[in-house]
């Protein structure tokens, strides 16, 4: 009988040894720091887009050891036309401990664009870095009814002029120069809302009044969380 149980303890240790416990998938997240939807794509798991302020997360499989993401946002109209330049980001990161936080950005050579025009003439088109080398046109409307419209992601330069002509009026325009109606305060995420008012002197002569506010959105990661900040590169829309 002894002899039994001296061959038996040699097998239950082997057993035990064969006991393998599944960790549970990595949790790849992406938060939107930006002014529009990102639209997030991870190799093999598919695609999300992630509204202004929020997060999304993807479920990775360990063995994958790494994963690669692409992202892009921009500016649009209405009825979905691209306005502005594109943002887009390519990266691939290895898979360490549990989870990792990517913060979505622009950097400081990017900024977004708000206009709000009030008064008696439509805003058509709009031109941005005019007379610069990045110049864009964007064939849009800014109607004059007060209300606030995103319009796009577009370079930062010291001399950066935005530019729209006046719809009814094409030879007349209303204009805002950086350091002069406006100043980027040069940070990541920055935007500036442009405001555009007709009014009427004491004479009755027809005066335009513009005026601009700025803004940026900070970073604050969650304590102790893993987490990088990627800023996105911006094209020409295709």
């Amino acid at each position: 009988m002894r002899k039994i149980l001296i061959l038996c303890l040699p097998l239950l240790v082997l057993a035990s040894c064969c006991v393998h416990v599944d960790r549970p998938p990595f949790l790849a997240r992406f938060q939107n720091m930006l002014y529009t939807n990102i639209s997030v794509s991870v190799d093999g798991y598919g695609t999300k887009v992630i509204a202004p302020g929020e997060t999304a997360t993807f479920m990775i499989d360990r063995r994958d050891q790494v994963y690669h993401y692409e992202a892009e946002t921009h500016g649009s109209t209405s009825n979905g036309e691209i306005t502005g330049l594109v943002v887009e980001w390519s990266l691939t990161r290895d898979i360490v401990g549990e989870s990792y936080t990517t913060y979505l950005i622009t950097a400081e050579d990017l900024f977004f664009l708000k206009m709000r025009n009030t008064g008696y003439h439509d805003l058509h088109p709009l031109y941005v870095n005019y007379g610069l080398p990045a110049e864009t046109e964007d064939n849009i409307t800014i109607p004059g009814n007060g209300l606030t419209y995103n319009v796009g992601y577009y370079k930062a330069f010291g001399r950066t002029r935005i530019q729209a002509d006046w719809l009814d009026m094409p030879t007349e325009y209303t204009y805002w120069q950086n350091r002069v109606h406006f100043t980027f305060p040069w940070t990541e995420n920055q935007s500036i809302t442009l405001r555009n008012d007709f009014k009427k002197d004491a004479s009755g002569k027809q005066i335009v009044e513009v005026s601009s506010e700025t803004s940026s959105i900070k970073v604050d990661p969650r304590d102790g969380e893993p987490f990088g900040v990627d800023a996105g590169t911006a094209r020409i829309a295709k």
